[in-house]
Formats: structure tokens, sequence, C-alpha cells
């Protein structure tokens, strides 16, 4: 597999090319989180996680569903046990990027994520900070505004919580958050105050950066602007855009803004029209093909997820996967779909717009199960409405996200 760590230097924009010296791009290693390294998010709590953060219901194929104040899983006998909190907190945070906040400074490793959920977790930065009260940030690294010159306190709020119980709150400075090559002043940081246990301990990461459109903010008394937004109205970055080329443990991955990196793939990048209405990075996935057949699914919708783990289709596309492959099978006590460990797997290409995107054969298993039997990265999204493609489809692609034009550029990748 490689060293679990990936990096690439960013890039700043020559203050001698052109003569706008004001704008520049900025490229970010990706990092595999330490918390993550020592303790690999589960099958079971990926899933989970997918299920409590979209709230969806089981299906025949899905055996996690958000009831009332928790995420529940339902086992063969149709009896249902509590999936701790704990679990569904360590579901992600596969991926951190360093940003450094403040001056002169402190940096943070921070949960890059593309969706805007119901709660408006996904398109701000939340962080740990050294406000926070009744519970341990031991192992994260802590914003303190008293130590930045930049910092100005806001009269503003801000507040999050998850059908499992966690939650979060705080209030709200203005600092200078630099991105790579890119600072970005006056920029709105929401400050944890307080915080739930399973936040505090869960993520592999020192809090959140959102990439989601700003249809949803949680800050009152109202909304603030996101970093993508200050960096284009300020004229910061070339191009009204950011690009993500996610690692699978010994390519080096990374997010860039204003600057589109030519030499990821010598493959076209596919431009299509995105509807932001919901916050999210949602395009027209209307057919897969699988081992060379193509099979259409008309009307359907996929989001971009940077931040879930599985890619989720419905529940006739999945068994359709696995049904090409030798010996696979559904396990509801286990929580999903699984597979022997020396099966082949399938060509399983998904649309985005008019073009065909081939998963990985690498990225489709996900970890172990019983008895020689792994787990595959392809799983039901239950009654959710739309496919999400989290990390297991996007390892095998390079995407731009233009917030300037509204549209998702996707090439495929050949490593």
């Amino acid at each position: 597999m490689g060293s679990w760590f990936s990096f690439i230097s960013f890039k700043t924009h020559d203050a001698t090319e052109k003569d706008d010296t004001r704008k520049s791009s900025a490229m970010r290693p990706l990092v595999r989180s330490a918390k993550f390294v020592s303790k690999r998010p589960s099958f079971f709590s990926a899933y989970a996680r997918a299920a409590n953060r979209y709230s969806f219901q089981t299906t025949k194929f899905a055996p996690f569903k958000k009831h009332e104040n928790k995420v529940v899983h339902i086992n063969s006998m149709g009896k249902s046990g509590d999936v701790p909190a704990e679990s569904v907190q360590h579901g992600h945070a596969e991926y951190v990027v360093p940003v450094k906040i403040g001056t002169p400074g402190v940096t943070l490793n921070l949960d890059f994520d593309t969706v805007s959920i119901s709660t408006g977790m996904s398109n701000n930065i939340i962080i740990h900070s050294s406000e926070i009260t009744r519970v341990s940030t031991t192992g994260h690294n802590i914003y303190d505004p008293s130590k930045s010159n930049t910092s100005v306190q806001q009269q503003s709020t801000w507040s999050i919580s998850y059908g499992d119980g966690s939650s979060a709150s705080g209030n709200v400075y203005l600092d200078t958050v630099t991105i790579g090559g890119v600072s970005i002043p006056k920029q709105a940081v929401e400050l944890a105050q307080n915080l739930s246990a399973q936040f505090a301990s869960g993520a592999g990461s020192d809090g959140l950066l959102g990439l989601a459109w700003p249809a949803i903010n949680t800050v009152s008394p109202a909304p603030v602007k996101t970093p993508v937004q200050n960096m284009i109205e300020q004229g910061l970055i070339k191009q009204p855009l950011f690009t993500v080329k996610l690692d699978r443990g010994d390519n080096a991955g990374f997010y860039s803004f204003g600057e589109i990196d030519e030499t990821v793939t010598s493959n076209p990048i596919a431009y299509t029209s995105v509807d932001n209405s919901q916050g999210f990075w949602m395009v027209p996935s209307t057919s897969y093909r699988l081992n060379g057949k193509t099979i259409t699914r008309e009307g359907n919708t996929a989001i971009l997820d940077t931040g879930t783990t599985l890619a989720l289709v419905d529940d006739d596309t999945v068994s359709q996967i696995y049904s090409a492959i030798k010996g696979a099978k559904f396990d509801q006590n286990q929580g999903g779909w699984l597979y022997p460990a020396a099966a082949m797997v399938p060509d399983v290409a998904l649309a985005i717009g008019g073009t065909m995107y081939t998963l990985n054969a690498a990225d489709f298993p996900f970890g172990d199960a019983e008895d020689g039997f792994v787990f595959g990265g392809v799983q039901s999204r239950g009654t959710n409405p739309f496919d999400i493609l989290g990390d297991v489809f996007l390892k095998s692609v390079y995407v731009v996200f233009n917030q300037g034009e509204s549209t998702v550029g996707l090439a495929q990748r050949n490593e």
C-alpha cells in the first residue's frame, strides 16, 4: 500500500507573472490523519456515519438508519441496536489538510468537506479552540484568538447538532486564514466553545473547513461568508474554483485553489452543470456501466462528497454490482455487502453528466470482514434520493469544483 502519508509542495503564483500580484494559487497537501493511521475507521463506523449524516432509512440492502436521536443497526433477525456515537464520529477524517489561522498563526489539520448538510456544518471553518470547556483537547492543535494579532471577536454565535446526541457550539472571530499561498484576511472562524465528548474524541482532525455552497449557515444573527466566497470576492485566486486529488496511500494528493493542475492526468476534464439549491455539488448521474454493459438510471442524481468515505448508490444498482462478483453476499449482521478477498471485482463505471468514470479496482475493497471476506466500498444509499459519491469514488478522478460557473469537471485518473 505504501506510506500512509502523502505530500506535495504547495505552489504560489509568482509575483512577476502577468501584472496582478494580488492573485495567488494555492496547492495544499493531503495528509493522512494520524488518528486515522492508528485507528482506521471501520466499515461499520463509516456506513453508520453516512446514515447519520444524511438521515436515510433502511431498505433491503441498507441496514443502518437514523431513528430519533441515534443511529440504529438492524440485524438479520430484524432486531435493532444503537451504534455508539463515538463510532459514528470515527467514520471519517481519513484526510486532513494543514491550514494556518491567525498572526503569527497556528497550524491546524482540518477536514475539508464539500457537502453542506442540514446542520450547516460544511460551509465554513469550525475549529478546536482555547475556549473549549468540559472536555479534554489533548491530541488536538488549538487556536487561541488572544495569541493572534489579527483576531477580532464578533457578536455572533453558532450551534450544530446531530441526531446521535453529539453537538457543538461557540462564538465567531474574524482572522487571517492561510491556505497554501493564499491568505484570506477577515475570514470568519467558528470557535468551538462547547463540545460533546463525541466531537472532542471522535474525529481525526482539529476541525473542519467547509467547501459546500453557502446555502445553509448556522451563524446567528447573520450568516458569514465561506472561505471560497472570500477568495473569489477579494480577488485572491486566479480562477473561481478549487480542485481535489485524493490519494490512495502512495500517490501524492492535494487540494488546490484558483488553479487547475494539468499534470494530474492526460485525460480530458468534462464539465457538468451543478444543482446547488441544497448546498450540494449535485450532478446528474443517469447511467452506470458494469463489465461493459451500460444500464440507464433515468432521472438519477449524485453528489460529490469529500466528507463521506463510501460510495452509496440505490439498491438495484448495488445488487447488480455484487451479483457480478463470485461469492458476494449481503450480510445484515456485519452491516453490508461483502465478497471473498480473492474474488475478482467487476469493471464499474458511474456517469457524471454525459461521461463515464471507472472506479479503480484498488479502491473497491474497504476492509476485512469475517472468514476471508472483505467489505465493498460501494453500498446502498437506503432511502436517500440521490447517490453519495465519497472517497471510494473520488480517488479515481481529478475534480474541479468551479463555484464561479456552477459546474464540476472530472477527469479519469490513470493511477
